[in-house]
């Protein structure tokens, strides 16, 4: 791993290394194409101790032939560097009955503290005897009771055009390897009835104060070895399972800088 981060500092100091901003990745003997972007904020980071950032997700589903809906999204899995921490430490915490159905506004009423993010989320409607449609909405991520002792988060959707509101909810796992952090969700059953997801992006911050001391929901450092001043690492492994068993995957890295 040392030897790994030492070539991924010379090559950036060096300028020779480039790294992808959306990534577009085609399914091997398939019409999929899904993006991917996301990265950590902000970029200068200590070098030794964990600071606050925001962890941000965006992808898109579409097909390489304009077909209409793409493939019906499934499962979610993505894995970040096992670099970053997660703290919930004394936050409150928001069960999925309460935000189920609700307005942005009245989640955010409901359970405002235990927000730990934000994003929005679109999604290809096809219902029987009725024409497709395209569901749009912003959405609140709130920190959820653990189960089984691990660690979830609740992502509220709500659309006004038709008015609807849906939650997911994301385990947070920690695992072996360099992507110890997995965020990994299942669409539910009942939606994949009507559900094509086109869209979504997340992104989680929440810095709070607990017992007089200060948390951060989500923290990382920068990794750059003794003497360097910048660092390529390995940021996610995003894996996207969809209808059929068809599976996307990639691993995405992204720069760092001490400071």
């Amino acid at each position: 791993m040392r030897a790994r981060l030492l070539t991924a500092a010379l090559l950036l100091a060096l300028g020779l290394a480039a790294v992808a901003r959306g990534e577009v990745i085609p399914e091997p003997d398939g019409n999929l194409l899904v993006t991917f972007d996301g990265g950590i904020a902000p970029k200068t980071l200590p070098r030794k101790h964990l600071a606050p950032v925001t962890v941000s997700i965006d992808t898109s589903f579409k097909t390489n032939d304009g077909s209409d809906p793409p493939p019906q999204l499934r499962t979610v899995s993505i894995g970040i560097n096992r670099g970053g921490r997660i703290d919930d430490l004394g936050l409150p915490t928001c069960h999925v009955r309460r935000i189920q159905p609700a307005t942005i506004a009245v989640a955010r009423r409901i359970c405002g503290g235990a927000i730990v993010g934000n994003g929005h989320v679109s999604v290809r409607v096809e219902l029987p005897n009725q024409q497709p449609f395209d569901f749009s909405g912003p959405m609140l991520v709130f920190n959820a009771e653990r189960s089984g002792g691990k660690r979830r988060i609740l992502a509220q959707v709500y659309g006004s055009r038709p008015p609807s509101a849906f939650v997911l909810t994301f385990k947070i796992l920690k695992r072996g390897g360099t992507f110890g952090n997995v965020i990994e969700t299942t669409l539910p059953k009942q939606a994949r009835k009507w559900a094509y997801v086109t869209h979504f992006d997340m992104r989680l911050r929440r810095v709070y104060t607990y017992n007089g001391q200060r948390h951060s929901y989500v923290s990382a450092s920068c990794p750059a070895p003794p003497g360097f001043t910048a660092a390529i690492y390995p940021f996610a492994e995003p894996k996207f399972g969809f209808a059929g068993g068809r599976h996307v995957s990639t691993v995405v890295t992204r720069t760092c800088h001490v400071g």
